[in-house]
């Protein structure tokens, strides 16, 4: 596994500055055809903290209910700027995860680890789908313990190759030997066995973490309002201090210790 490559401040800026533009195109296909969407996690905290990015970071996150999603993949075709590529299970087949990611073609952002993943690899913004999840806390737990093990038979594909020790690499090994249609199909099943017209509360399958096991307010996707991010304006949930404090806590306009002040990214190498 290749080390991380550190970015130099220009670097960041500039990687910024292409992720802000794969923001600008998605934003516009999703006004020219009604589709609803906010600016979610960190992107939605730099939003309100620094009317852009926070300094440090190095990604975009969006975020939309499933029907919106899906909208977006049948607007994107006939829209998207052709040097963007929209990239999910559909799209591109190599493809491991459970959300989508717009992309600029022409560029690589390869993530640390997964160096031989054969997939379009060009700097990203993420796309999260939102689906419902059981009103009760029983039910989200089995829900989430399902989703792990499809996120766990999916990320087999990385650490096959990227796990440290060889027995590790064994294990995972065979654990990617299970056909990736299985993890899609089983996400299919759990978004689909719920009505989403009692669901009070969605979440990604895709991602894990406390706030997905309990699910988000699904009013933060349909109450929208608009909140300056880097010389633009774009939709945010109407009750973004409840979004961020439901994932950040309270407290969340007081930035990090300075040691804490890092991206998520964890690139091996990138050209843009």
């Amino acid at each position: 596994m290749k080390p991380v490559k550190r970015m130099t401040p220009d670097e960041l800026r500039r990687l910024q500055l292409l992720q802000t533009e794969l923001l600008r195109e998605f934003d516009r296909i999703c006004r020219l055809h009604g589709i609803k969407y906010i600016i979610g996690s960190g992107t939605l905290l730099g939003a309100v903290r620094h009317q852009g990015f926070i300094p440090w970071d190095d990604d975009i996150d969006v975020e939309m209910l499933r029907e919106d999603y899906e909208a977006f993949l049948r607007a994107a075709p006939g829209e998207l700027d052709k040097r963007m590529f929209f990239q999910d299970r559909r799209t591109d087949r190599r493809y491991p995860w459970l959300y989508g990611k717009l992309r600029m073609n022409g560029t690589s952002a390869v993530r640390q680890g997964q160096e031989h993943l054969k997939m379009h690899s060009g700097v990203f913004i993420d796309v999260f789908p939102r689906d419902p999840v059981p009103n009760s806390a029983a039910g989200k737990r089995v829900f989430e313990f399902a989703a792990k093990i499809c996120r766990k038979i999916l990320y087999a594909r990385v650490m096959r190759v990227s796990a440290p020790t060889a027995l590790g690499r064994l294990g995972w090994t065979a654990v990617s030997l299970i056909p990736a249609a299985v993890p899609f199909g089983v996400e299919r099943l759990l978004r689909g066995s719920v009505n989403g017209a009692r669901a009070s509360r969605v979440r990604s399958y895709g991602y894990h973490g406390r706030y997905e096991t309990e699910g988000y307010d699904k009013r933060w996707f349909t109450e929208l309002t608009e909140l300056p991010f880097e010389g633009g304006s774009y939709y945010a949930p109407a009750s973004w201090d409840s979004y961020l404090s439901f994932v950040y806590g309270g407290d969340y306009m007081t930035p990090p210790p300075e040691s804490e002040r890092v991206g998520t990214a964890m690139l091996s190498s990138f050209y843009f």
